[in-house]
């Protein structure tokens, strides 16, 4: 039997969203499905899904994964040994073992599937009072959660200020909202949403206050960046 092939790949999913984690092992044309076995497993030990003697393996799947797995039945004997996940969960990050054992040899293939989603461009606005300005930020839709960040115009870190709340979707996204008061006049506010881990999304958004509507004039600063 010929040696085994290792390959690693990283798949990002959004919770909620359905991913394919790629296997593709070497075929003949000697090759049948009763000679072919492909198991995937999660961090090691858990069975994400079992196939061999021409059948899926319900039995042994994991109840986590169960009823949210399934292989290209019909594309097996062209190499394509891929998963289909459905319905990403946070609890499903993790490290995928793909391994078939055939008549041609066996194959092993780690996946990474890291659940993670973009955070949609932040929304600003601002409310001006007697002598001073509430500026909000509004971000949803990503995942994980971020940390959120807000600076005055030297730079100075000025988070204790603010008040942040975070709410859940059905799926597991988030949705972020903070608000900051500022004592200044002069005001040039700007937001930006940047993932440092994959680059799934950097954005960027500015609004002015004119000077005639202020005297003294600072500046803040909304960023807001994901968690290593």
């Amino acid at each position: 039997m010929n040696a085994s092939c290792e390959w690693e790949q990283q798949v990002v999913g959004a919770p909620g969203s359905d991913v394919i984690l790629p296997c593709s092992f070497p075929c003949s044309d000697r090759e049948n499905l009763h000679d072919v076995v492909v198991s995937w497993q999660c961090n090691g030990t858990v069975v994400v899904h079992s196939y061999h003697d021409s059948q899926d393996q319900e039995h042994s799947q994991s109840a986590a994964y169960r009823g949210r797995t399934h292989l290209f039945h019909d594309q097996l004997l062209k190499g394509n040994g891929s998963l289909h996940l459905k319905s990403v969960q946070k609890s499903d990050q993790g490290w995928y073992k793909c391994e078939v054992f055939s008549v041609n040899g066996n194959t092993k293939m780690l996946v990474f599937l890291l659940v993670a989603a973009p955070y949609e461009e932040p929304q600003l606005s601002i409310y001006v009072g007697c002598g001073s300005v509430n500026i909000n930020v509004t971000t949803s839709r990503g995942f994980p959660q971020p940390v959120l960040l807000w600076r005055d115009e030297t730079e100075s870190d000025i988070t204790n200020h603010s008040q942040t709340r975070v709410e859940s979707d059905r799926w597991g996204c988030l949705e972020v909202r903070s608000l900051v008061l500022s004592l200044s006049s002069h005001l040039q506010v700007g937001s930006g949403v940047t993932d440092n881990r994959e680059n799934l999304n950097t954005m960027q958004k500015s609004l002015k206050t004119s000077e005639s509507h202020f005297k003294s004039l600072k500046c803040t600063t909304i960023c807001i960046k994901k968690l290593e």
